[in-house]
């Protein structure tokens, strides 16, 4: 066992690129916070999104957000030849 630190882990404030959200139970964001979707306030529980540190009531707002953000594709134009 060694005891180095995880590189990923040294700072506090470096996120793994695959964590989408972070789930918090039965705790309330130390000031009166609010939903970045629905504006409600945030009682006892919620979701942080770790990478634009926004904080969501539930996991359905979080992924109506996530929905409302995705890039719209579009049919590619043809190339000229």
């Amino acid at each position: 066992m060694t005891t180095r630190p995880i590189e990923s882990f040294a700072r506090r404030d470096a996120v793994p690129s695959l964590t989408r959200f972070v789930l918090v139970n039965e705790r309330t964001p130390r000031d009166n916070a609010c939903c970045a979707l629905c504006c409600g306030r945030i009682e006892h529980g919620y979701v942080r999104d770790p990478h634009t540190r926004l904080l969501y009531c539930d996991a359905a707002c979080f992924t109506e957000h996530e929905k409302m953000s995705l890039p719209v594709t579009t049919r590619p134009a043809r190339r000229v030849s």
